[in-house]
C-alpha cells in the first residue's frame, strides 16, 4: 500500500535554503545596519516562511519594525537568486520517480513565491507532483514549526498521519512533523547543511533517519516503508 511522502522544498528539493538566508543577511545589513552571527542565521531563518522570519527578527531585536517597503526588498531579491541561482538537489527525480508513495508537497513558500521557484530547471517535478499536490503557507493559519501544513497536506490526500513521512531538512521542519504525528527523516545534503554540528542537532529531534544525498534518501524511505 502506498504512503504518503510530504516533501519540503527549499533544501531538499532545491538548494535554495543557503540563499534564503543569504537574502536575509544582506538586505538586513543594507536596509537597517543589523549584522548576525550564524548561530543567530540558523535560529532566525532557516526553514521557515519570510512570514516568520519577518516575525521572529522583529520579536528578537526590540523595536525593530520590517515594513512592507523591507519585505518588498526581500521579495525582489529571492526572486533575483531563485530565477538565476537555484538547481535542484542532484538525484532527486530519482526518488520522486519511487512508487511506494504518493507524493507531495508542503513549502513554507506562498503559492506565488512557489510559483517562481518553478523555473525551468524545475518543471520535471510536474511529472510525479501536479499543482494539487502543491501545498503552500498561504492555505493555513499558522506556518511550520506549527503542524497545519502537513496535517493538510495529508487530510487532503487521504491519509492518516501515522502513514506519512516528511521529509524536511530544518528544525521546523522536524517540530512540525513530530506535532503532526508524522515520522520526518532530515534531508542535510544541501549547501550549508552537511556537517557533523548540525546531524548532531537533526538528532536531537527524534528523526527516523538522516541523510545527506538522494540515494541514501531513497534507502531510508523504503526502510520506513517496510517498517509500517
Amino acid at each position: 500500500m502506498k504512503k504518503l511522502l510530504i516533501w519540503d522544498f527549499d533544501g531538499v528539493i532545491a538548494d535554495s535554503e543557503y540563499l534564503h538566508v543569504r537574502v536575509w543577511d544582506e538586505i538586513l545589513k543594507s536596509e537597517k545596519q543589523i549584522e548576525l552571527n550564524p548561530a543567530e542565521k540558523q535560529k532566525l531563518f532557516y526553514g521557515v516562511s519570510d512570514k516568520t522570519c519577518r516575525e521572529r527578527v522583529e520579536n528578537y531585536i526590540p523595536g525593530l519594525n520590517l515594513d512592507d517597503n523591507f519585505m518588498a526588498k526581500i521579495y525582489e531579491r529571492e526572486f533575483e537568486f531563485c530565477t538565476n541561482l537555484v538547481e535542484p538537489i542532484p538525484g532527486v527525480e530519482q526518488v520522486m520517480a519511487n512508487n511506494n508513495f504518493e507524493h507531495c508537497i508542503a513549502t513554507g513558500a506562498t503559492r506565488k513565491q512557489h510559483n517562481f521557484r518553478m523555473t525551468p530547471r524545475f518543471q520535471f517535478i510536474k511529472k510525479y507532483i501536479p499543482d494539487q499536490n502543491v501545498f503552500t503557507v498561504d492555505m493555513v493559519k499558522y506556518g511550520k514549526p506549527a503542524p497545519d501544513l502537513f496535517l493538510l497536506a495529508a487530510e487532503t490526500k487521504g491519509y492518516t498521519p501515522q502513514n506519512c513521512i516528511v521529509v524536511g531538512d530544518g528544525i521546523s521542519d522536524f517540530l512540525a512533523a513530530t506535532a503532526a504525528g508524522m515520522d520526518v527523516i532530515a534531508f542535510i545534503g544541501a549547501t550549508g547543511n552537511n556537517t557533523k554540528q548540525y546531524e548532531t542537532e537533526c538528532k536531537k529531534h527524534g528523526v527516523f533517519g538522516i541523510s545527506n544525498t538522494m540515494n541514501n534518501l531513497n534507502v531510508l524511505l523504503n526502510e520506513w516503508h517496510k517498517s509500517r
